[in-house]
């Protein structure tokens, strides 16, 4: 599915808010006051990785009969959904429920299933859905798991099916691309920076333009990816300085907010950052390296109108 939706940045993932991403690779926390196991989270990023790659099978074999696809409109022409989405999903699903079948599920396409494990996954499973029916090559499959508190970011995998890359990363592990250590780019001159943008919810979209205007004159260039995960993605492994990216829901970003973070990233939207493992609860999301964060927000403030 496309990423900005008119139904506001959180949907009912809500926001991950407080402790830090946690360096060893098991974790224990409280959900709810009670206790959990402890996690394995080279474990849970195992898992994520299974379920993206299975979806990312059904999106490539439903892309080669895309021509029988029956194709819908939710919130308008821009919010598409088709088979492919719910097929992909449900082979998302059917992997997680397999491996962790007491851990919650929010989906983009079949909606929400309780856990009591005190884990919970964000499912995007395609995310940039019209390019994805256009044939092009930028969208993604997205997988999360969270403390279901909302305390922290777990594990995340975003896949690239067109570009067979894989960018993953799990809390305090750092990020890999394709089984290497990833990191952004050491890039400290806004002018020489290369920005992904999207244009946001409908209520967003008459501020576009005045976001161009605001930045084109001051960094590299821009470019406007098909998918929120692939850019966050891009940020995070050097093929992009930045990423701006407004009106999200939480299955867009979850997996791609920690894949920044933990490749030495800063995220956070027009108010500031926020605290590593956790993700903005406007649903807009400002992603890029410590240098660049502050100037970019200034700049993207001045369009928005929004002061402090």
């Amino acid at each position: 599915m496309d990423g900005a939706r008119g139904d506001g940045g959180r949907g009912d993932g809500g926001s991950v808010a407080g402790a830090s991403a946690v360096g060893d690779r098991n974790v224990g926390s409280r959900i709810g006051g009670s206790p959990i196991a402890v996690l394995d989270l080279d474990e849970l990023l195992s898992i994520a990785r299974r379920a993206a790659q299975a979806g990312a099978r059904v999106a490539l074999d439903w892309g080669l009969r895309a021509s029988s696809l029956r194709i819908e409109e939710k919130a308008g022409p821009a919010d598409l959904v088709s088979q492919a989405d719910r097929d992909t999903e449900r082979a998302i699903c059917d992997v997680l429920r397999r491996l962790r079948p007491d851990d919650g599920v929010l989906g983009e396409e079949h909606g929400s299933v309780t856990g009591r494990s005190g884990v919970r996954w964000l499912v995007d499973p395609i995310d940039g859905t019209t390019s994805y029916l256009y044939g092009r090559s930028d969208w993604s499959v997205s997988v999360a798991a969270y403390a279901s508190d909302g305390s922290r970011l777990l594990a995340g995998v975003v896949v690239e099916p067109m570009l067979h890359r894989i960018t993953e990363a799990r809390a305090g592990g750092g990020t890999h691309d394709g089984g290497t250590r990833a990191g952004l780019l050491a890039q400290g001159e806004l002018s020489r920076a290369l920005i992904e943008v999207n244009l946001g919810r409908p209520d967003q979209r008459p501020r576009a333009g005045d976001m161009v205007a605001a930045l084109t004159p001051r960094v590299r260039d821009l470019r406007r990816s098909g998918s929120a995960a692939a850019a966050l993605a891009q940020v995070a492994t050097g093929r992009a300085d930045a990423a701006w990216l407004p009106g999200l829901q939480p299955w867009d970003f979850a997996a791609g907010v920690l894949l920044v973070q933990e490749a030495g990233g800063v995220v956070g939207d027009l108010s500031g950052r926020s605290p590593d493992g956790t993700w903005p609860g406007s649903g807009d999301v400002l992603a890029t390296c410590e240098e660049l964060f502050e100037p970019l927000r200034a700049l993207l403030a001045t369009a928005y109108s929004v002061t402090g």
